[in-house]
C-alpha cells in the first residue's frame, strides 16, 4: 500500500517520544509498503526555527517531504497559553492559540489537500500540533490518529473536540491512553488498536564500571530522560534529598539533557546525555529506575530497563506508567510521601521484579508482535 505519515518533526536527530515512534513506524511499514513522511524543516519543538532543508530526501527506504515552517514561535506564547488554559476566553482565542503554538506549515496543508487522496492510509502523529489538528480534517476518510494524548489541559479545548471524532481509526500507545480518549470524547465506536512499541536487543554494554563507581555508596537510583521540571525531576530531587536526610543510602544518577538547576551534592550526579551503550550500562547497573513524570503516553524507558532486568518506580499520578508497571509486575508506583518506603520495597525485590519485567518485554515488544498490531491499524484505515 501507499502510506503517508504526518508528524511535526522527523529524523534521527530529533529527540521526542512521538517523533521517535513515528520514525520506527515509518521504517517498519516500509519493509512491505511504499511509505512517505510529510513533516516540517524544524528540529527544535519550542522555536520551530528552520534546521533541515525544505524539500524531498530519503531516510533509508522512507521518502521524506519537508515543508517550511512559516515564522517561529512567539516569545509571548507562554502568556497566550496561560490565558487559554487557565483564564476565561473565547473560541477565537483558542483558534489563535493553535496558530501561535505552531508549527505553521501552509505548504504541508496544501500538499494534503491536493495529494492526500493518492494514499491508501495517512497516519497522523500527536493531536496537539497544527499539522494534525488542521491536516487530518482534510483527509478524514483515510486517516488514522496516533494521538499520544495525556490527561492535560489542552485536551479540553474546543478545536480538538471535532478532531477526535473524524479519523477512520485510532492508534493508541497504551490501554490507559485509549480509555482516556474514550471517556473524554465518547468515541469508542471508532475502531482502534493499542500499538505499544517494538524493541531491538540492547547494544553491547558493560555495567561494571558504573557498579564499581557507585555500589560502595549504596543503591544506585537512576533517572533517564530530560532533566527538567516538566518531567517532575525537581520533585524527584526533593524526594531524594528527604530520603537521604532520613538516613537512606545511595546515589541518584541523572542521565539526559539538563534543563533545570541540579543541586551540587555528592549523592546527586548529573551525567548529561549519554550514548546508547552507556544508557544500557547504567540501566543494568542500577538497582532501580525512577520515572517521576506525571504525563507520558508510553514509558519507553521502562521497557528498556526491563530488557536488562532492572525494576522501575513510577509516580502514582501517572496512570500510563502505573499501568505499564502493573501489567509487567516490574516495579511499583509511589506517592511522594511514600517515596522512601516504595524505593526500599522495590530494591528488596529487585531480581524478581526485574525478571518479571524482562519476560513482559520479551512477550509484548518483539518486532513480529508490533508489526502485527501496526498492520491491523493500517487495515482498519485502508479498508
Amino acid at each position: 500500500m501507499r502510506i503517508l505519515i504526518v508528524v511535526q518533526r522527523y529524523g534521527a536527530e530529533v529527540v521526542g517520544g512521538s517523533e521517535s515512534h513515528a520514525r520506527v513506524v515509518a521504517h517498519r511499514l516500509a519493509k512491505i509498503n511504499e511509505v512517505e513522511v510529510a513533516t516540517t524543516n524544524a528540529l527544535d519543538y519550542w522555536s520551530w526555527s528552520p534546521h533541515f532543508p525544505a524539500g524531498e530526501s530519503m531516510d533509508g527506504t522512507v521518502h521524506v517531504r519537508r515543508f517550511a515552517v512559516t515564522g517561529v514561535r512567539s516569545p509571548t506564547f507562554k502568556d497566550a497559553e496561560r490565558h487559554i488554559l487557565f483564564e476565561p476566553h473565547t473560541l477565537a482565542d483558542e483558534q489563535r492559540w493553535l496558530a501561535l503554538q505552531g508549527p505553521h506549515t501552509p505548504g504541508l496543508l496544501e500538499f494534503l489537500a491536493r495529494d492526500g487522496k493518492g494514499y491508501d492510509a495517512i497516519l497522523f502523529y500527536t493531536y496537539i500540533y497544527e499539522p494534525t489538528a488542521a491536516g487530518l480534517p482534510l483527509v478524514p476518510e483515510r486517516a488514522a490518529l496516533i494521538s499520544t494524548a495525556h490527561d492535560e489541559e489542552p485536551l479540553r479545548l474546543a478545536p480538538y473536540r471535532a478532531l477526535f471524532q473524524l479519523p477512520r481509526a485510532f492508534g493508541f500507545l497504551t490501554p490507559e491512553e485509549r480509555d482516556l480518549v474514550h471517556s473524554r470524547f465518547h468515541n469508542d465506536h471508532i475502531p482502534s488498536e493499542v500499538l505499544s512499541i517494538g524493541l531491538d536487543p540492547p547494544p553491547w554494554h558493560d555495567p561494571e564500571p558504573f557498579r564499581e563507581r557507585y555500589a560502595p555508596r549504596g543503591p544506585l537510583v537512576l533517572y533517564l530522560g530530560q532533566v527538567s521540571e516538566g518531567k517532575a525531576v525537581d520533585e524527584l530531587v526533593a524526594d531524594w534529598i528527604a530520603y537521604r536526610e532520613d538516613g537512606g543510602p545511595g546515589s541518584l544518577v541523572l542521565a539526559g539533557t539538563v534543563r533545570m538547576p541540579v543541586p551540587d551534592r555528592d549523592d546527586i550526579v548529573s551525567l548529561g546525555r549519554v550514548s546508547d551503550e552507556d544508557k544500557y550500562a547504567l540501566l543494568e547497573a542500577a538497582d532501580v529506575l525512577v520515572l517521576p513524570s506525571h504525563l507520558e503516553s508510553l514509558g519507553i524507558v521502562l521497557l528498556e530497563a526491563w530488557q536488562v532486568g532492572t525494576p522501575c518506580l513510577v509516580s502514582a499520578k501517572n496512570k500510563v506508567t502505573g499501568g505499564q508497571v502493573a501489567r509487567a509486575n516490574g516495579g511499583a508506583s509511589y506517592e511522594r510521601a511514600g517515596f522512601a518506603r516504595a524505593l526500599h520495597g522495590v530494591i528488596a525485590k529487585r531480581d524478581a521484579l526485574g525478571e518479571s519485567g524482562r519476560r513482559y518485554v520479551e512477550r509484548e515488544c518483539t518486532w513480529p508482535a508490533f508489526d502485527a498490531r501496526l498492520e491491523q491499524l493500517v487495515d482498519l484505515v485502508a479498508n
